[in-house]
């Protein structure tokens, strides 16, 4: 996560920490009793939480905590942001609104699944993916449930929403879908051949996905047509970056490598020495990687 020139960084071995992204020099950090989640940026504090359940917010500026809360739950996945409200779930599918000011509750809902493993906010739904089975789309006001896309199959990252399509990938038979963000129907389904644990990065009128094997590709966002493949070497874990005319993914091989967006051939390659298994981030022409040894590295995109 990179806001106004601050990269935040959940860590593994448990904490957060704030880095210049210009100088690469800590700005502060803030130790954990256990594996942090991903950040989330809302206004001037950054949250967390721990796989134990302890969501925290922190001043943005200099890591001075402004508030604690207690989930009712293990949580395997980065709070969500929207409208000044974060949102928490458990993986028993308990989830939580807390006012991003002061952590106050703003409403609990319970989801039908018990292996939740992300959440994401589209207008005033809330979908939530889960390795039991499926994708799950809820009102962001009440809670209710709105549809349910195929329980039988796990769905290990939250759908991206664009143009009133959320698109997702599956764990089990190598699939990816586009289904209606409004009423969960199928519009297509593509064969990706390998597991995919996360979701597709749509844009411009494709939708690209990363699979475990390797390799990339890129779909028509319409009927799900192949545009492309390519193969570039580790496992791929995260969902592919677009920066400008460039597709970026890091592989657990320890390289980042920028495919061109149209037809997928390979631009450049980065070694980083160590696995890189979350997204690659892009800011103000910068690609910031952050590898399993703890080392966050600044690459300056052509």
């Amino acid at each position: 996560m990179v806001c106004e020139g601050t990269v935040y960084l959940g860590c593994a071995n448990g904490g957060t920490h704030a880095v210049d992204g210009d100088h690469g020099t800590e700005r502060w950090s803030a130790s954990a009793r256990d594996r942090s989640t991903g950040p989330a940026v809302a206004g001037d504090v950054v949250c967390t939480a721990t796989e134990q359940g302890t969501v925290a917010a922190r001043d943005a500026a200099t890591g001075r905590r402004r508030w604690e809360f207690e989930a009712a739950g293990r949580v395997q996945t980065a709070p969500t942001v929207a409208d000044g409200s974060v949102l928490v779930a458990t993986t028993d599918g308990h989830v939580t609104a807390l006012h991003a000011r002061d952590g106050s509750r703003l409403g609990t809902f319970r989801n039908a699944a018990r292996a939740v493993c992300s959440l994401a906010v589209a207008g005033e739904r809330v979908v939530l993916a889960s390795l039991d089975g499926g994708a799950y789309a809820h009102d962001r006001t009440d809670g209710r449930e709105h549809w349910r896309f195929d329980p039988s199959v796990a769905v290990r990252d939250a759908p991206a929403v664009a143009d009133g399509t959320a698109y997702l990938t599956t764990v089990d038979d190598g699939r990816a879908c586009a289904i209606s963000a409004v009423t969960g129907r199928l519009q297509w389904r593509a064969d990706v051949s390998e597991s995919a644990w996360a979701a597709p990065t749509v844009a411009d009128g494709s939708a690209f996905v990363a699979t475990t094997d390797g390799t990339v590709r890129a779909l028509d966002a319409e009927d799900g047509a192949r545009r492309w493949r390519a193969r570039v070497g580790g496992r791929l874990w995260a969902s592919p970056t677009v920066a400008g005319e460039s597709v970026l993914v890091g592989d657990d091989a320890g390289t980042v490598t920028a495919l061109d967006r149209d037809d997928g051939t390979t631009l450049w390659r980065y070694r980083t020495g160590a696995p890189v298994v979350a997204p690659v981030t892009v800011a103000e022409g910068t690609a910031y990687v952050a590898d399993r040894s703890g080392t966050l590295t600044a690459l300056s995109l052509p």
